[in-house]
């Protein structure tokens, strides 16, 4: 009524012959791409694999990718779940893949799938991921001569609650937020690294961006600092840096011997080499809610949980 007072016609774009006033003929040649027209990675590797996954068994996969392919493992995860629920994946699937990868790479990933991707990915690396591996890194030659390179978008671990995330590269912004239980191993963060962290361990081996730490509340982070004003990226209303303890060390150690074998990481090789003045660089990152937390009062609460469930069963 109202385009009509005005003597507005609209048929040619509305189609008046139609009940709706859909489908809108036309000559042109464009039409909507289907996004089902292109079968999505997973799919492909869960036909191939259906074999060893059934009986639980160990296989490689190799495979390109580009950015339009997201999510990658994410299906292949929900399958494995699907299949063997809380009992598990006693098997291993290896995806070794090759290009830069598209957004989710590696999401809800669980245990049993391992995600080698050399080459880049963009954000949310990991998002929500329980379990497995992922481990990113270019190629040797450029790995060689490109050390400070940022191959992960941002907002990788968002939510995630367990698996290892293995980067010889830095990340983009929110590294680690809202973590709650993964490792994860990376050459550098942009800002908010670590921000609502809960749970898990995270290892730095590079710069880190401002507001680090904000929110968080539970877990450690380690970060090699060769320049102190480094420290003032730290969100103190949240976390303090200590001074790591012999064990601390004995485990960085062991997490960036992790990294190397898994990555082939110039920066963590030369750290390693010379790890007798290295260590001295490492700092850690403690949530300040943890000093304020009676450990000793919550573990007899939970004895005494469990005390009662076993009882009662």
């Amino acid at each position: 009524e109202f385009a009509r007072e005005r003597g507005l016609n609209f048929d040619s774009i509305l189609n008046p012959a139609a009940p709706e006033g859909l489908p809108l003929p036309t000559a042109a040649k464009f039409r909507p791409e289907d996004v089902r027209a292109k079968q999505h990675l997973d799919v492909g590797i869960i036909e191939e694999v259906r074999h060893q996954l059934l009986t639980h068994d160990h296989v490689i996969v190799q495979r390109e990718v580009s950015n339009r392919d997201r999510a990658v493992g994410t299906r292949l995860s929900g399958e494995l779940m699907f299949l063997f629920g809380e009992t598990g994946y006693h098997g291993n699937i290896q995806l070794r893949l090759r290009g830069v990868a598209g957004q989710s790479f590696g999401a809800f990933l669980t245990t049993g799938v391992e995600l080698r991707l050399r080459g880049a990915a963009n954000d949310y690396v990991a998002k929500g991921m329980s379990g497995g591996m992922i481990t990113i890194r270019f190629e040797k030659q450029i790995r060689e001569h490109h050390t400070t390179q940022t191959i992960i978008g941002n907002v990788a671990l968002y939510g995630a609650t367990g698996g290892t995330l293995l980067v010889a590269g830095a990340a983009g912004e929110r590294f680690a937020v809202r973590n709650g239980g993964a490792l994860a191993v990376v050459e550098g963060t942009g800002n908010h690294g670590c921000e609502y962290m809960t749970r898990g361990t995270v290892v730095v081996l590079g710069r880190i961006g401002l507001n680090f730490g904000a929110g968080m509340l539970g877990g450690a982070a380690y970060i090699y600092i060769t320049d102190e004003t480094q420290l003032d990226n730290l969100n103190l209303e949240y976390v303090r840096a200590a001074e790591p303890s012999a064990n601390d060390l004995i485990l960085v150690l062991r997490l960036i011997r992790e990294h190397l074998f898994h990555t082939g990481s110039e920066v963590t090789r030369s750290i390693i080499d010379d790890w007798a003045e290295a260590q001295g660089a490492f700092i850690k990152i403690v949530p300040l809610a943890l000093d304020i937390l009676d450990f000793e009062k919550i573990y007899d609460q939970q004895v005494e949980v469990r005390i009662g469930e076993l009882l009662n069963e």
